[in-house]
């Protein structure tokens, strides 16, 4: 690899990488310590930022791509890993995922948003079956981190799973419900943490 190519990499790409993580991660964590109040936000936006984040390792890693000299096989089949890994991630996390949440109220606050909706369901397992439009919403949570994810199965209808995570979040800002602050203290550490990184490596 060139040394100034190099040089652009780890003195300006990363930095601006780390830096641009880091804002979305203490406003995040911001959001939640400053309101107390549980939100989701899209399973993608999260995708974008770990993309953000190792774009400069990738570039790194291909320098074989970039400078034809320098060709490795290995770096090319890391490459296609990476691709269908990227792949495979963006197909998967295209729901929903709040923040804060304790498992109560977020079965509660659903259940309120399907009501509000006129939307007939029943209840199965981690599936609830949205009668009216024949479809499933999958919802899988983590109790001690105080997070919740929200999918619909049928890709045709997103905007059906857009107008339910609306509802709730409204029902979220209007009504008290419990809180679990772990995600948003570990954000605002994490962005701190980043952000530090990425100072020292402007210095450097």
């Amino acid at each position: 690899m060139k040394p100034d190519f190099y040089d652009m990499l780890l003195s300006i790409l990363l930095p601006i990488s780390f830096g641009i993580a880091a804002i979305f991660y203490i406003v995040i964590g911001l959001r939640g310590i400053l309101t107390k109040r549980p939100f989701f936000i899209s399973q993608r936006w999260l995708l974008s930022i770990t993309f953000v984040i190792v774009i400069p390792t990738i570039l790194l890693i291909f320098q074989s791509s970039l400078f034809p000299d320098n060709f490795n096989f290995i770096s090319w089949l890391i490459f296609l890993l990476l691709g269908f890994i990227l792949l495979a991630m963006w197909y998967q996390m295209r729901g929903y995922i709040v923040y804060g949440v304790a498992d109560p109220s977020f079965r509660g606050m659903l259940l309120k948003a399907l009501q509000k909706l006129q939307l007939p369901y029943e209840e199965n397992l981690s599936l609830i079956r949205l009668t009216s439009v024949e479809t499933d919403l999958q919802v899988s949570v983590q109790k001690w981190r105080g997070t919740s994810v929200i999918k619909i199965k049928q890709r045709a209808y997103r905007s059906v799973l857009k107008e339910i995570v609306n509802a709730m979040n409204e029902y979220f800002h209007i009504l008290s419900v419990p809180i679990n602050m772990i995600d948003y203290v570990c954000f605002v550490f994490i962005g701190g943490f980043m952000v530090f990184t990425a100072v020292r490596m402007l210095s450097f």
